[in-house]
């Protein structure tokens, strides 16, 4: 019986947009795999396992991997897991944020209001409170953003 050495090809992290049916919650995560992103946003967030759907917008830089972990440029923290990226990691992925209008309530629930931008696509975070608004049917200003740089 002959032993073959597998080498395994250290893990690759990249930034997954995650979402769910409700919209509440729609947010980014950095894994190593789609089904990693899924299943850390429905822990995390607190829905049933395989809510989420994951989809991959960009690779993590080399200069945030280091063999089968991930770096955080703002805090200096590594993982070897899937977790939520800080802005410093957005911004190293290529995101260009444009912040959105706040109030007590979002930033007493924590919602995040800021859109993010990678590359030719806008990204929108969930809001639980604009969500719950438009079911009562309540009349609704636009929620804008401007992004300030080129693209």
């Amino acid at each position: 019986m002959t032993i073959h050495n597998i080498k395994r090809r250290p893990r690759r992290f990249a930034l997954y947009w995650c979402t769910t049916p409700d919209g509440d919650e729609d947010w980014f995560v950095v894994a190593p795999t789609a089904r990693a992103a899924r299943a850390f946003h429905d822990l995390a967030e607190g829905y049933e396992a395989g809510t989420a759907k994951a989809e991959r917008v960009v690779a993590l830089p080399p200069e945030l991997q280091d063999g089968a972990t991930w770096r955080d440029p703002e805090t200096g923290d590594r993982s070897p897991r899937a977790g939520w990226p800080s802005d410093a990691v957005l911004r190293a992925c290529g995101g260009e944020f444009a912040e959105l209008g706040t109030d007590g309530i979002r930033s007493a629930l924590g919602v995040v209001c800021k859109l993010v931008r990678v590359g030719a696509r806008v990204f929108r975070p969930g809001d639980s409170i604009w969500n719950r608004e438009r079911l009562m049917g309540l009349s609704l200003p636009p929620r804008l953003g401007v992004f300030r740089g080129g693209g």
